[in-house]
Parts: structure tokens; sequence; C-alpha cells
């Protein structure tokens, strides 16, 4: 957070001393969603997790009904042709961030409930599916087909993970089919600019300007970087410079370190949170499937940025969590890891509950 904070003022002060006349904007912005966020983290944890099953239902409701209301004309914020935000005063929230806090919760509440009976599709399957594809076609209509594939992506690895047969998921995955078809079909001529990464397609077969430019600021910086504040393409040469594409700055102006720095820290993250996992996967199987959903949802989303920045995949709105300029993202990723945070310490009390008093040496007396 701290290397996103620093890292979003350098990237967006030429663009926000031209469109606000105040170079400090965003990170003024960034800077108090960060210390909510802070505020956010420590609240959760010192929290139970097992709290949280009585919130699942109604934090999953009125998360789907935020994402409905957004749709609403004159309701939602409209911005390049995508209604996805809620605008109150200079602050804006998204509410598709907060429906990935939200599912992943409602899965591992059902998932851990209805652990005998996930063969079955009416009463194990269909109530973990339901919620997911109502908040995935709903994103889709904003329309951003990036966060609701990630959305389908982190619910059937919770469902396969949570035990459902993977012939289930099999059958489920082809129903998905015609909306990717109609969403291919409708938006064509943007699917088409966006695989122009890959060369051989688009106007001239050039790659896509924004991947371009992104390769270029990677490049350019070497090992060590031009220096914080020095890189070149964030001057209005290369697109969303402080938000989606955070980490080709980052590449530029502090080098192959500073962006190898970015990701041995994800990687760490994936790790630590993986022992988490397991650790609770012995005793408490709604914290295990909270604390895989979690940590999944953050290193998916990580590993997406960095493929399409570099190239790797078709461009898509998808930030870089904790570096991206982005609040309600930000505060939603700090109670994911407050909560982490709180199932890890539960764990850890358990187990040094049961650890068995260490016997007395053959030379003391006892009291």
């Amino acid at each position: 957070m701290a290397i996103g904070v620093l890292m979003v003022y350098s990237a967006s002060s030429t663009r926000a001393g031209i469109a606000y006349q105040d170079s400090e904007f965003f990170l003024w912005r960034q800077l108090t969603w960060a210390l909510l966020g802070l505020a956010t983290l420590f609240l959760t944890m010192r929290a139970n997790h097992r709290n949280l099953e009585q919130w699942a239902r109604p934090a999953l409701i009125v998360s789907l009904v935020l994402l409905a209301a957004v749709l609403v004309p004159g309701f939602g914020h409209s911005t390049k042709g995508a209604q996805r935000w809620f605008r109150v005063g200079p602050m804006s929230l998204q509410p598709s961030e907060l429906v990935k806090l939200t599912i992943v919760v409602w899965l591992a509440l059902h998932l851990s409930r209805a652990s005998d009976r996930l063969a079955d599709w009416k009463r194990g399957i269909l109530p973990a599916a339901g919620p997911l594809a109502i908040a995935a076609l709903l994103v889709i209509v904003e329309p951003d087909l990036g966060t609701a594939l990630f959305l389908a992506a982190v619910g059937a690895a919770m469902m396969l993970v949570g035990g459902v047969p993977v012939r289930r998921l099999a059958l489920l995955s082809l129903a998905a089919i015609p909306v990717v078809i109609w969403q291919v079909v409708r938006r064509w001529d943007v699917v088409v600019h966006r695989f122009s990464v890959f060369g051989g397609s688009g106007d001239g077969g050039e790659m896509n300007h924004q991947v371009k430019q992104s390769l270029i600021a990677l490049g350019s910086g070497g090992v060590f970087g031009r220096g914080i504040g020095a890189g070149m393409q964030k001057l209005l040469y290369l697109p969303e410079a402080h938000t989606d594409f955070i980490l080709p700055v980052i590449g530029e102006e502090l080098g192959f370190v500073g962006s190898a720095l970015v990701v041995v820290l994800f990687a760490a993250f994936v790790v630590c949170g993986m022992r988490v996992v397991i650790g609770a996967a012995r005793r408490d199987r709604f914290g295990f499937l909270l604390a895989f959903g979690w940590v999944f949802c953050i290193g998916l989303q990580a590993a997406g940025n960095i493929a399409v920045v570099t190239g790797s995949v078709p461009t898509k709105g998808i930030a870089l969590p904790f570096l991206s300029l982005g609040g309600s993202s930000l505060v939603v990723l700090c109670a994911s890891l407050g909560l982490l945070y709180s199932i890890a310490a539960r764990h850890d009390a358990e187990t040094a509950a049961e650890r068995p008093a260490a016997a007395p040496s053959p030379g003391m007396v006892p009291a």
C-alpha cells in the first residue's frame, strides 16, 4: 500500500495538474482511502470471522441490490461508456468490488453447511451458482466482461475446493458459453482490438496502443530505473498510468528491481496465505473456504493485471491490488486481509490451547 500511494502520486501528478490544477489531487485521494483501509484492517483483524455466518446472506443481497442500482440511468455514474460507480462527492464506490467480498463469504458459508449434499443440484449446487450467476450477469451489463469472468473463476475454484463434483462444474460451465458468445458477437470490434496485443489484427496489425506503451515503459527502466518521478510514459503517453497500468510506471522508474519486488511481494502473500488456508483446513471448514477464496481472489487479480500489462493476455480493466488508484477496492482488500489474519490468529490460539503442558524437569519439585 505504501508503494501504491507513492507510485500513484508519481503516475498521476501530470494528469491531475492538467485536469484539476492540483498535481496532488490523486495523492490525497489515495492516501485518504489508504487510511480508511488501514482502519478497516485493524477492525477486522480483531473480529471473529465466524460472526460472518449470520451476515453472509444479508450482505450478499445488499451487494447485489447495489450492483443492480448502479445500472439505473441517472443513479449510477458512467465513465468511458461503462456504468460501474456511485459518485459521492469526490469519492466513488464500485459495487462490483463489494460483490467480490460478499460472494466469497456466501460461497464459504453454503459450501461448509451443505458439505454432505454438494452433488445435489437443488440443495447443493444451485444455491451456490445462482447468486454467482446473477452477480456475473449484472456486471456484464455494466459492461465489464473481465470482472464477470473473474467472479466466475473465483466461484468455480471455491466450489471445486469445497467439494462440488467436477462433472457438475463442467455442466455449469456449459451454461455460461452462450453468454460469452453473446458478448463476443455484441462487442466484436472491442474483442478484435484487444486481441491485437498479439499482433496480426486491428488497424495495420499493430499492437494495442496501451500495451505497446506499457512495454516501452517496462523496457526503458532497465535494471534500476530512471528514478522516482523521472518516468516519461506517464506524461500522457500511457493511458490509465495511475490505475490499471501502474506496474509499467513502477518498471520505468524503479526498473526491473522495483517490478520484481512487487511480483515477489504478491508471491509471498500467496505463499503465506496458503499456509493460513492449510492451517484452517484442519479444524474450521468455513474459515478454510473463506481464506482460500480471498487468497485466490487477490492472487488471481494480481496475476491477471501483470499478464495484461506485459502483453501476455488481451487487455482488460483489471486493477493491481493495493497499488492501483481505487478507494472501494482498497477498503475491500483491507477487510479481506484483516479477516484472513483473524482466521490465522484463531487457528494459532486453538492450536496453542490444545498443546499438552510441558512435563516438569526431574529435579524440579511441584508447587
